[in-house]
């Protein structure tokens, strides 16, 4: 898996990003440590009577064990988150205190099964800083706690006063079976830290360019506005060049109207003059007419006249004429 980021500005969110994750997870042990102390002087009271002397409820060695030992474990992690919080230093330093711690709770509780749980759950809550060596550290500590008191003190840790080499071996496995599993998730981490920081990056470089289409839009929509401005004055200038221009035409219009009316005034009154005139001629016409169809009949009648005076002028020359001599006789 590789976890390099080339861009820089990755890189950076990368680190603050790890930086507050640590700053937080500093801050958590701090209020942790304080009340795994206090719970070590609880458990040393309630149980090392108990567990150590029987029946007796006396002051046992191991509440002052608890009380200064875990103010011991305590002290210079709480320093340091104070003094130099978020560093690698104070890391593995709050690793071995809490694993001290964890030890401190199972030697109170007489090696009890159950408070070796303990110890896992502070694995559980330092993979919270996702640094994987840490983990490492922590096992070493748990580890050699184990071998330890396994070999010179079983009781405090096993609770039985014998214990085989093996005992630490087997606890030592389970260990690191999750330390390899959480070492997993902090790596997973990382990669997915890393993965944020450049989607991170990318959101910004889009948001960037999107601020620039912004910007851009809003240059194109001053750009318009402009436009438009200019074009609603060029409108009003055409605008009032076409009302003036219209209200000459309709000058013309009126003046032309009025000429058309004349005219069609003038037109009327020659026409009633070519029709009165028109009527005259018809009526000299048919006069006309009427007076060549009288001197037809009387053309007809001296025709008629005439042939019957040659008819009987015919007549009289057949009458007056001599008959000539009969040529055979």
């Amino acid at each position: 898996m590789n976890d390099v980021i080339l861009d820089p500005r990755a890189e950076g969110i990368f680190q603050q990003d790890m930086s507050a994750i640590t700053l937080r997870t500093d801050r958590m042990f701090f209020w942790l440590l304080l009340a795994q102390w206090a719970g070590a002087v609880v458990a040393a009271l309630v149980w090392s009577p108990r567990t150590w002397i029987a029946q007796y409820w006396s002051i046992h060695q191991h509440v002052v064990a608890a009380l200064l030992l875990g103010g011991l474990f305590a002290a210079y992690p709480l320093y340091l988150i104070r003094r130099r919080p978020g560093t690698r230093y104070t890391r593995h330093v709050i690793a071995v205190a809490q694993m001290l711690q964890s030890a401190l709770l199972v030697h109170v509780t007489g090696g009890r099964i159950e408070t070796h749980f303990h110890v896992f759950g502070s694995l559980a809550l330092l993979a919270f800083y996702r640094d994987w060596p840490v983990l490492i550290t922590a096992s070493a500590v748990v580890y050699a706690d184990h071998l330890a008191l396994g070999i010179w003190f079983p009781l405090s840790v096993y609770g039985v006063t014998t214990v085989s080499l093996w005992r630490s071996v087997e606890h030592a496995l389970w260990v690191i079976f999750e330390v390899v599993f959480l070492t997993t998730s902090c790596r997973q981490g990382i990669h997915e830290l890393r993965s944020i920081a450049r989607r991170e990056v990318e959101l910004q470089d889009a948001g960037a360019k999107l601020r620039q289409s912004n910007d851009d839009i809003l240059s194109m929509s001053k750009m318009l506005q402009e436009t438009n401005r200019s074009l609603e004055l060029r409108v009003a200038e055409r605008t009032q060049e076409l009302q003036r221009a219209k209200g000459g035409l309709e000058d013309q219009v009126k003046e032309r109207t009025r000429e058309l009316v004349a005219i069609r005034d003038n037109l009327e009154v020659e026409v009633q003059h070519r029709t009165q005139e028109l009527e005259l001629a018809k009526r000299q016409l048919e006069q006309h007419v009427q007076e060549l169809e009288m001197f037809n009949k009387i053309m007809l009648g001296r025709e008629e006249r005439i042939i019957e005076l040659k008819e009987k002028l015919q007549a009289l020359q057949l009458r007056s004429t001599p008959t000539a001599p009969d040529q055979s006789k």
